[in-house]
């Protein structure tokens, strides 16, 4: 989605991919997902951003969440990723959703509210280009 010259790959798998870029100084976190997120992907994704949030503990993330691929979700997966969420909270900025599915956006919307980061939401990746680049 975005083509950084300082994009580094963190986790490269089938159904999710998480890079991290620098632009315009400030830090990115880009979670692209594809198909249904399960729980054994919220797992290997969960450690991975855990891991990497460690290593890089001074560091506050913009989040984007590429959900254009994911056809859906496990419940459990969706937990899973709200507790990364809050151990994470002070490193996370505001997170960036892109979905053109209705129930994944709603979905995003109640995970914001109940872990209250701030969240913007859009259809499209051209929407999100403006908004916020």
């Amino acid at each position: 989605m975005i083509k950084s010259e300082s994009t580094k790959s963190i986790l490269s798998e089938e159904t999710i991919e998480i890079k991290n870029f620098q632009e315009n100084n400030k830090d990115y976190l880009h979670f692209g997902f594809q198909n249904k997120f399960t729980d054994l992907n919220s797992v290997r994704a969960t450690d991975v951003w855990s891991k990497y949030c460690d290593e890089n503990p001074d560091k506050k993330f913009i989040h984007i969440w590429d959900c254009q691929g994911m056809t859906g979700f496990d419940n459990s997966a969706k937990k899973r990723w709200m507790d990364c969420m809050d151990r994470y909270s002070a490193q996370t900025e505001k997170i960036i959703l892109v979905s053109d599915n209705i129930l994944i956006r709603g979905a995003a919307r109640l995970m914001s509210k109940v872990t209250k980061h701030k969240l913007s939401v859009y259809k499209a990746v051209s929407e999100m280009i403006i908004a916020e680049i």
